[in-house]
């Protein structure tokens, strides 16, 4: 009987490969939404459509649920990480991580989504945009790029 499935699993093995590690065609779109500060701002939301793309969470940490972006280019950019508050967090936020300098990060969103930042004062390179959208230059070089709302608890 195992005999007779072998040949019938090396037909059907190589359709799970080809799948896996391939973000849809709508990917980025949906994302640099989020991103820029103009998208559904839902954590179920995200948390279930990074899922349904990405798989399950690499971790969770600093009550985000960080995912395995698989390169998707987000405003030109190859992400390597997205993530999303969890549920009970007190912020709103969708998030993505690039091992690219933030100069270069914020080059491509500006020239790409026609988006301008405004350099932030403080101790490390960090970026506002006019929809609330910040970019974070950390000390390995790499970037963060993520919009957050706080939930104050008086609003639905």
């Amino acid at each position: 009987m195992r005999a007779a499935f072998f040949p019938l699993l090396l037909l059907v093995l190589p359709l799970f490969t080809v799948a896996k590690g391939k973000v849809p065609s709508h990917f980025s779109d949906q994302v640099e939404a989020a991103l820029t500060c103009r998208s559904e701002f839902s954590p179920t939301y995200w948390q279930d459509y990074f899922r349904l793309h990405l798989g399950q969470p690499l971790r969770t940490w600093g009550e985000a649920e960080w995912f395995d972006s698989q390169g998707a280019l987000l405003a030109g950019n190859p992400s390597e990480e997205v993530f999303v508050n969890v549920t009970d967090s007190g912020a709103l936020m969708v998030g993505a991580l690039f091992e690219t300098k933030v100069e270069t990060v914020r080059s491509n969103i500006e020239t790409r989504l026609s988006i301008a930042f405004t350099p932030l004062p403080g101790p490390y390179p960090r970026y506002l945009s006019k929809f609330g959208s910040v970019l974070v230059g950390l000390s390995n070089g790499h970037t963060k790029w993520y919009c957050a709302r706080w939930h104050l608890g008086n609003r639905p």
